[in-house]
């Protein structure tokens, strides 16, 4: 056989052993010899012996094994596991940003990864997406035009969006163009930012991608924030985000059990202080917003306020004007 047909054969058995086996699913050297020639490749016990041994050589993890007194043959360890796929699809199924029909592509190519006989099951045991998904269906070019900006260091220009109560878009500022340098895509409690430097505000603005409209690169030269830390905008900005509050060391204090929820939020390295055997205080860094006191008040005034004294009277201002309003 020459050699040309003979590293098709190689390939052709990579293909079908992976696609087709694993620990459950083994296929004998005879099976696999009829598959071959069934699909016009000629095999016998040496070239088949040859060519799992070349494959074994690449790194592509054939493991040998019997079935009964057969030896048989099946992929062991892939690039994922079924676990590791099982979690990007869930991920992806109850991703608000990305719409439903998107969601069920990326899906179904996710799938691919797996052996062919748990594909069906990854994909019936999908996390069933009730949740709000998006109906924008230009975010993955937007995304790939955003990050191609920032690859290149090149600013972009777009519009953005606002909801009329009809919830119909409008264009914000009357179609105004935004013209900023982007610094990174963050992926934050189920959206997708781009914190970007606008020269106009002086500082970092974070943008939703869902929200962005008509995105181009722009051939300038885009501005580069050496103190932007994504990790770090992302904790302490991107999860209590209010407009161009500045940020505060705030001190609150709850019992033990709520230290798990301060943990999520803020990180394992947030400051904390035993201050008796039941409760704790922590000192965090954050913009003292609505949102943030959002999240204090979820906890039913079982986490206060301590300091500094003109976020813990705004956080009571807030909660009287609610109450006002509520009457």
């Amino acid at each position: 056989m020459s050699e040309s047909n003979t590293k098709a054969r190689i390939l052709f058995l990579e293909h079908y052993l992976t696609e087709h086996t694993d620990e459950q699913h083994m296929v004998t050297a005879e099976e696999l010899m009829k598959i071959c020639e069934d699909n016009g490749y000629k095999a016998n016990r040496n070239t088949l012996r040859d060519d799992i041994a070349v494959l074994q050589e690449q790194s592509v993890d054939v493991i040998i094994d019997h079935v009964g007194k057969f030896k048989a043959f099946y992929i062991g360890m892939r690039l994922f596991e079924s676990a590791e796929i099982k979690t990007l699809i869930d991920a992806v199924s109850s991703s608000r940003f990305i719409t439903a029909e998107k969601s069920e592509a990326l899906i179904e190519k996710l799938s691919q990864l797996a052996c062919k006989h748990d594909r069906q099951s990854l994909i019936n045991s999908s996390v069933s997406s009730d949740r709000i998904k998006t109906e924008s269906t230009g975010i993955f070019l937007t995304i790939d035009t955003v990050n191609t900006a920032i690859n290149e260091r090149k600013k972009i220009s777009f519009q953005y969006v606002d909801y009329l109560p009809t919830k119909e878009e409008i264009l914000r500022h009357e179609g105004k163009k935004y013209v900023v340098s982007p610094q990174a895509l963050l992926w934050n409690d189920d959206r997708y930012y781009v914190p970007s430097y606008s020269e106009e505000k002086k500082g970092i603005i974070p943008f939703r991608i869902d929200r962005m409209r008509n995105v181009g690169i722009i051939d300038e030269q885009a501005f580069k924030d050496h103190e932007f830390v994504p990790s770090e905008y992302s904790r302490k900005v991107l999860k209590m985000y209010d407009g161009d509050i500045p940020e505060k060391k705030v001190v609150i204090e709850a019992d033990n059990k709520y230290l798990i929820n301060v943990i999520d939020r803020f990180g394992e390295d947030v400051e904390t202080k035993q201050l008796n055997e039941d409760r704790f205080s922590a000192q965090i860094f954050v913009k003292p917003s609505s949102t943030f006191f959002a999240w204090v008040f979820q906890f039913r005034g079982e986490v206060i306020i301590t300091a500094p004294i003109d976020v813990k009277e705004n956080y009571i201002k807030m909660l009287t004007n609610a109450v006002e309003s509520q009457k």
